[in-house]
């Protein structure tokens, strides 16, 4: 296997903290079937150890490993709450995941839990994606827009997505007809692209801005979910000054901690969610 000797971070904390579903766990590390080949990496100690089926990967750019880590912390870190997450997962770094694949899964997310999040992106790509051979195993990674246009929603529904099957179809279909892409998004700025997303059927706000932060990489989006609601109503009662509002929230937040807002979020939402309580390594 490669080696990459990397500082301020965590692979357990960022790949099972919520923001990806495109990182399998598998033995002592995680596989990443998304990206037209698979890679596997593990971390041991200062190491980041890895090796792929086809090609060489960039490591920096999926896990952001070139983002000033300490100085993020150190703009964000202006409250007590946000001190004790920082503090129980110092090295989460945002990821950097696939256009098509973050957007589907959060589409998968609506009204649902992460273990059924999995359970659906997981039957997505065995049911409609490509597969490779990799370590004597056969991996299924996830469908290009044009593979999963070929579904339909009751292939779909009977997945078990229900309702969420007509999003997917009708987003797959806009997507292709319109050509959206992550580089026409990434080349806008946050609130352009934001509400471009949401011009695809069942793209609110929460699922527009979790695209923005995982996959365009505009870190100052703040996502709000039932996690994220509850700390705001428990520990920022200034962020419903002006509004109580998703739009005025989040506008709020993105005032208060600033141009990495996104890393603000995803620490409060990890230590919110989990208890302060760190998963199985």
């Amino acid at each position: 296997m490669r080696e990459l000797v990397i500082e301020g971070f965590d692979l357990v904390d960022t790949l099972e903290c919520g923001q990806t579903f495109s990182w399998i766990r598998e033995g002592r590390g995680y596989v990443n079937s998304d990206i037209g080949q698979v890679v596997y990496v593990e971390q041991r100690g200062n190491t980041l150890y890895y090796d792929s089926s086809d090609h060489d990967v960039d490591l920096q750019k999926m896990f952001r490993l070139n983002d000033p880590l300490t100085e993020i912390q150190r703009k964000i870190a202006r409250d007590g709450i946000m001190k004790e997450s920082i503090q129980f997962a110092p090295g989460l770094r945002v990821i950097s995941d696939e256009f098509f694949p973050c957007l589907v899964s959060f589409l998968c997310s609506i009204r649902n839990n992460i273990p059924n999040i999995r359970k659906f992106t997981q039957s997505i790509r065995r049911e409609f994606g490509p597969t490779y051979s990799y370590r004597g195993a056969v991996y299924h990674g996830f469908p290009s827009p044009v593979d999963l246009s070929r579904a339909t929603e009751n292939q779909l529904q009977a997945l078990g997505l229900d309702w969420r099957a007509n999003f997917i179809v009708r987003s797959t279909k806009s997507i292709l007809e319109d050509n959206i892409d992550a580089t026409e998004l990434s080349r806008q700025g946050y609130e352009e692209a934001h509400a471009r997303l949401k011009e695809l059927h069942g793209v609110g706000d929460k699922v527009a801005d979790c695209v923005c932060l995982f996959s365009l990489g505009f870190l100052e989006a703040f996502p709000i979910d039932v996690w994220i609601e509850r700390v705001i109503q428990k520990h920022y009662g200034i962020f419903t000054t002006a509004g109580k509002s998703y739009g005025k929230k989040s506008e709020a937040a993105r005032e208060y901690f600033g141009e990495y807002a996104g890393y603000a979020q995803e620490y409060l939402y990890y230590y919110t969610r989990t208890g302060g309580r760190k998963p199985s390594r």
